[in-house]
This record gives C-alpha cells, structure tokens and sequence, in this order.
C-alpha cells in the first residue's frame, strides 16, 4: 500500500510539472503570437490575419490547461475574505467549509463532464478546421475541454481526500480535548 501511494504521489507530481510546463510554454507562445500580431498590424503590414486566430486559439488551449493547474494549486474557488469571516479560529468549521467546497465543486464537475465528452465525442468525429488558420483543427480545443475538466476533476478529488482526512482529525481531536 505505502509503494502504491509513494508511486501515484510522484505520477501527480509528475503530471502536475508537465501542466505547468505546457502552461509555461503557452504563455510564451501566446505572448509571441500577440507580439507578431501587434507588430505586423503597425508597423510590418504583412498579409497575415491569422496570426490573430491562431493566438486566439493558443490562447484558449493553454487556459484550459492552466485551469487544471490552478484546480491543484488550490487558487479556483477560494473564496479567501468570505472564509476568514467565517471561519477563523475555528479548524473544524473551516474543514467542514473547505470539504464543502471541494464535494460542490465535484458535484458541478460531474453534471458538466457528460456534456464535455459528447462535444468531444462529436468533436473527434467531425472535425472542423478554422477559418483563417485551415491547418488548426478546433476540434482539438473541444477534445482539451474535456481533458482539461478530467485532470480537474482528478485533481478535486486528490483535494477532497486530504480535506476529508483534515476533517476526520479536527472532529477526532475536538472529540478527545472534550473527553479530558
């Protein structure tokens, strides 16, 4: 059990940095393709109106990706001045909220993945290539759709776990200090 979880720890960790890879290279590719754009607009006046498309759909490929990183980094629905209203000084009740959060937030997932594998379903069957960019296939950004809520997913529920064990244990600790 214990070489299980050391192995599944290091193939996050090692999705997790191949994520943040991609994203690191997105946003220089995409920052590139805005650069082309802005300089061949003023100044170059080079035939090229798809460099916008194509930052475009960079852009939105690697934002799906960064949504994942930002799923397992914890910095989606943090709700930071509503939390420390509510919750400060009390571990229990900022389990129970944080446990709360992540179960919504799977809950939402699971009624929006259905939907995201038959678009990419339809995707992969139908491919539909852009308008100025006619190599860019952007049945590809569906198809990163649905990868991108998986991974998403995958990571609430690696969130969920430790938010649970955290409950388990403030319940348990508030329950021996109250026996004492």
């Amino acid at each position: 059990m214990r070489y299980a979880r050391s192995i599944l720890k290091w193939m996050l960790s090692g999705v997790q940095t191949a994520q943040v890879a991609v994203c690191v290279a997105g946003l220089i590719i995409t920052t590139l393709l805005v650069f082309i754009e802005v300089l061949n607009r003023y100044w170059l006046h080079i035939e090229g109106m798809w460099f916008s498309d194509l930052a475009l759909y960079c852009f939105i490929f690697f934002m799906l990706v960064a949504a994942a990183v930002t799923t397992w980094r914890e910095g989606h629905v943090a709700v930071d001045f509503f939390r420390e209203r509510i919750v400060r000084g009390k571990p229990t009740r900022a389990a129970i909220y944080r446990v709360f959060l992540v179960v919504l937030s799977i809950a939402v997932l699971c009624v929006l993945l259905p939907v995201a594998y038959q678009f990419m379903l339809r995707a992969m069957k139908y491919p539909e290539y852009g308008t100025l960019v006619r190599w860019f296939n952007m049945s590809w950004l569906q198809i990163t759709l649905f990868v991108a809520l998986a991974f998403v997913l995958g990571h609430l529920l690696v969130i969920a776990r430790r938010d649970i064990s955290d409950l388990i244990r403030n319940c348990l600790a508030r329950s021996r200090s109250k026996r004492e």
